[in-house]
């Protein structure tokens, strides 16, 4: 598995331009799946405005979990030639490498879009772990880093290769918000994503059954910003977007922020930052 690591960091190596194109793009770790014998799977999600050819994604998780595999049945890679990951628990370092096409058979880059690239499937070993966190790393011999590569065809004849590398620092992720049969199974608030952000974020929270919700944006010094959320949901996964420009008390400046949300009894605060 490490010799084909090793291959992939080698082809983009070669095929790359020095030229490096920083993307809009995103890639994020999406919500928690519960699964049987203790484990939870953790989809990563990538948005691409391009055909991607290549994908690299080096990740360090935290502790307190075992990574038993990596998948990527069902998601959008899934027909590349190239679907591999080197997991070293040791380390707690992944590093997932995708190419579309290695052999002779032609096959189409990945269209753009959004959607999963792959899923990791973590064994919880402390039951105190209440969250994973995933961070973005860089590696050398050989080289890794969170990146994908386009082929901008200038011609026909010709290729161009560049890089686009998302915005990702790290994330946690909730396992209390784990969904079980497409529920969730306990009240949960997400870290939101991007972060930080310009001018708009989402936040996402978790419901176990039908709930009145209130989610608030607080500065620094705990004043209220803006209400985001204030009225019934039924139980689920919800998803909404804070855009700074557009809060009730007008535009808001850079720097710190937090969220709260506040649900039958639930309560919880995350911190965001926005830039501009």
């Amino acid at each position: 598995m490490l010799k084909r690591i090793n291959t992939l960091a080698v082809i983009l190596t070669v095929i790359l331009v020095p030229a490096l194109v920083f993307s809009a793009d995103s890639f994020a770790p999406k919500q928690a799946i519960a699964s049987a014998n203790n484990t939870v799977t953790v989809p990563l999600e990538i948005t691409n405005q391009e055909g991607v050819m290549a994908i690299d994604i080096p990740l360090k998780f935290s502790e307190g979990v075992t990574l038993k595999e990596v998948t990527f049945e069902g998601t959008r890679v899934e027909d590349f030639d190239l679907t591999v990951a080197n997991i070293n628990n040791e380390t707690n370092v992944v590093i997932i490498g995708l190419i579309n096409q290695i052999t002779p058979t032609n096959r189409p880059a990945l269209e753009a879009g959004t959607g999963t690239v792959a899923n990791l499937v973590f064994e919880v070993d402390d039951p105190s772990v209440s969250e994973i966190t995933l961070s973005a790393v860089k590696l050398s011999k050989p080289d890794h880093s969170l990146m994908w590569v386009y082929n901008r065809r200038p011609t026909p004849e010709s290729n161009t290769f560049v890089t686009a590398r998302p915005v990702f620092d790290q994330v946690s992720v909730a396992l209390s918000g784990a969904v079980s049969d497409g529920l969730p199974m306990d009240y949960a608030l997400e870290q939101n994503y991007p972060n930080p952000f310009n001018p708009s974020t989402q936040l996402a929270f978790a419901l176990p059954q039908a709930s009145n919700v209130e989610l608030n944006v607080f500065n620094v010094l705990g004043q209220l910003v803006t209400t985001v959320v204030n009225g019934e949901y039924p139980a689920g996964n919800h998803t909404v977007t804070w855009d700074g420009t557009n809060s009730s008390g007008g535009s808001v400046s850079s720097g710190v922020y937090f969220y709260r949300i506040q649900a039958e009894g639930f309560s919880q605060t995350r911190k965001m930052m926005l830039l501009k």
